[in-house]
């Protein structure tokens, strides 16, 4: 490259930024890949949680155990595995509890579908209560009211009498 670089009369910075950008050109194709490889640990990881960092994912995780598990995902991203195969493997290890989003079965569904049940059931008891408080007494007793002493009964008509009520 020198050699035509010389013999067109190219700069010495020309002839450098030239290199350069062979050199960058032919690196390329590494750069993509590994941009790629560190995508797919960077989507696996996002679906695992920590182990040691509560609330975190591996992908997000300072820890050392969870730089460990990004770089078992990716060498067995490397080796041509599946996203599913890793999640399992990882889920074989740790259980259920390692997956950011785990499946809807067991005590997880029981979390799920327990508060529904229990504003179901409190929808039910305030409609019961409601029907009941709104229900017009049915007895000419319940009307009446309690048995009322002769007297009071006395004071309560001179009152409507005298004050018009």
């Amino acid at each position: 490259m020198t050699a035509v670089a010389s013999r067109l009369g190219v700069s010495s910075s020309l002839r450098m930024l030239l290199g350069m950008m062979l050199l960058v050109m032919a690196l390329a194709p590494f750069v993509a890949h590994a941009d790629a490889l560190d995508d797919g640990v960077r989507r696996i990881g996002l679906q695992l949680q920590c182990p040691v960092c509560e609330g975190e994912t591996v992908a997000d995780s300072p820890s050392g155990l969870a730089m460990d598990m990004r770089s078992v995902i990716r060498a067995k991203l490397t080796a041509g595995e599946p996203d599913q195969q890793i999640l399992d493997e990882f889920v074989a290890s740790y259980g259920d509890s390692i997956l950011t989003e785990p499946p809807k079965r067991g005590i997880s569904l029981g979390v799920l579908i327990g508060p529904l049940i229990g504003v179901a059931v409190g929808v039910l008891v305030v409609g019961v209560l409601l029907r009941s408080w709104r229900r017009t007494p049915r007895s000419a007793a319940a009307v009446a009211g309690p048995a009322v002493d002769g007297e009071v009964a006395d004071d309560f008509r001179r009152y409507r009498e005298e004050y018009g009520r």
